[in-house]
């Protein structure tokens, strides 16, 4: 972390004391009902006023407030937020505009606001109050957590035990963990809850383990915001803190930014030089955590994915059945400069941008992709699939039937089984008359937004394989030439053709 100068405090907790006069919900206790009631009627006035969970991103013209960018607040307020109470609460706890005491408790309500108060949320500016917490739909859930904006409330770069609300990645893992009814669900690096409180629609119980007490402070008010009585919130370092307790789903977005070690850094950021050792932990501990078949999902920046699963492995002991989901590669340059953008002048930003590529350098990191890692606690290969560039719908189910289809192929004794194409599988062919030459074709697969598998092209001999398979009424069996025989083995292997069930 880049400090904020002589005579800084430690932390968001220590700067607020300082200079706002309390702690951001340090006063909420969940054991008073009294204090309960207040967090859910704020989920309850917000959708009441039309910032609810389906309308808030679409306040912004977004699918996500997670998508709102901190660069455009003067855009949204100008030309696209509506003048009505929406507007003001979007403005208010996304754009963390000031607004006038009035104002904010026509569409809030008395009641509300003293209770933001008493909890050292709001602040009194001039001509009015400030909210110092965001406000997020995530998943049906309303989720707050620190400022969205660099420089709007706290100076700089935020504090090491800054508490990050719902980003890309977020939702991404929200999209990507399957979604079938568990048991026992625990959110590892919970932060201000979003996992951990999605995860309550679909489990008996669900728990989050964050190394920041501050926020499992925040963790704790969301889950009494959305009413949440079956989840449980620890503090300590991955497992650390769970006893003998064993889960058959475990969700986590670890912090996974490749950082020098040597440098102070951000709780929700450094993942250590290769921005794997949090990861590398959740990793090893799975297998005496996860009880199978389950389902582990993190999502992080991955180095170097050649060597991905050998090293997933060499961290477990022994190879276990992994898909490992791709849907972006960074650019380094691009990367190192995103991670400087928050430094006040250009030169400054350089230099971080510098320092950053240097580090990767000594770390031996020739290539970072966005994606997650999906396990379901059984022995198996890995296998990696290039996913769409946007997830724009929820591919849990689907992630949930490539690893049944997996079980089942393992187990062997398919030959009779009926084949059919992944679901919302299209078979495009093209073909394409360059000047002057002959005609070429093209074979892709093209996915549907629920799929685990992005557009790829294929081979002409496996595309004829999947024509066949497409066409219905075909068996494993009934392939008796080798090459065909040998593209079906391949296409089974990464789940574009499926074993019907």
């Amino acid at each position: 972390m880049i400090g904020p100068g002589p005579g800084a405090v430690a932390s968001c907790d220590d700067y607020s004391e300082r200079h706002f006069g309390g702690a951001t919900f340090a006063a909420f206790d969940p054991q008073l009902p009294g204090h309960r009631a207040a967090a859910a009627a704020l989920a309850d006035r917000l959708t009441e006023i039309g910032f609810g969970p389906d309308r808030a991103a679409a306040l912004f013209g977004l699918s996500e407030i997670a998508d709102v960018r901190a660069n455009r607040t003067a855009y949204y307020d100008t030309f696209v937020l509506p003048q009505d109470a929406a507007g003001r609460a979007a403005r208010f706890f996304v754009l963390h505009e000031p607004q006038p005491d009035a104002e904010l408790r026509a569409w809030l309500g008395d009641g509300a606001v003293e209770f933001l108060t008493a909890m050292a949320a709001l602040i009194s500016v001039e001509g009015g109050r400030r909210s110092l917490v965001s406000a997020s739909w995530f998943a049906g859930r309303l989720i707050f957590a620190d400022a969205r904006a660099y420089n709007v409330v706290w100076p700089r770069e935020p504090f090491a035990d800054y508490v990050m609300p719902p980003g890309g990645d977020s939702v991404g893992l929200e999209r990507v963990a399957p979604r079938t009814h568990r048991r026992a669900t625990l959110d590892v690096c919970c932060g201000a809850g979003a996992q951990t409180l999605a995860a309550a629609a679909y489990s008996d119980r669900v728990a989050g383990v964050d190394l920041n007490p501050r926020a499992l402070r925040f963790a704790r008010f969301n889950a009494a915001v959305n009413r949440i009585e079956h989840a449980t919130f620890l503090h300590g370092d991955v497992y650390a803190p769970l006893g003998e307790a064993r889960f058959d789903a475990i969700v986590a977005n670890p912090p996974f930014v490749p950082w020098p070690s040597d440098a102070a850094e951000l709780l929700y950021r450094g993942g250590g030089d290769r921005g794997d050792d949090v990861l590398g932990r959740i990793l090893a501990g799975a297998a005496e955590r996860l009880e199978a078949p389950g389902s582990l999902t993190v999502v992080a920046d991955l180095a170097n994915v050649a060597e991905l699963a050998t090293q997933i492995a060499r961290r477990q002991g022994q190879p276990r059945r992994t898909l490992i989901l791709l849907q972006r590669r960074h650019e380094l340059l691009e990367y190192a400069e995103t991670h400087a953008a928050h430094l006040e002048d250009s030169a400054q930003r350089q230099a971080q941008t510098v320092r950053l590529l240097r580090h990767f350098e000594r770390a031996g990191i020739h290539s970072l992709h966005f994606g997650y890692i999906v396990q379901d606690g059984t022995p198996g290969p890995a296998h990696a699939e290039r996913t769409t560039a946007a997830l724009t719908a929820a591919i849990g189910p689907d992630v949930a039937a490539w690893f049944a289809h997996q079980r089942r192929l393992a187990a062997g004794d398919i030959a009779a089984v009926p084949l059919r194409l992944a679901p919302g599988l299209r078979l495009v062919d093209v073909a394409e008359r360059m000047s002057e030459s002959p005609t070429e074709t093209s074979c892709y697969v093209a996915p549907g937004p629920a799929s685990v598998h992005g557009a790829n092209a294929v081979s002409r001999s496996a595309f004829a394989v999947l024509l066949r398979v497409a066409a219905g009424g075909l068996h494993p069996g009934d392939l008796t030439e080798d090459d065909a025989a040998r593209d079906l083995a391949g296409l089974l292997e990464r789940g574009l053709v499926r074993l019907q069930a």
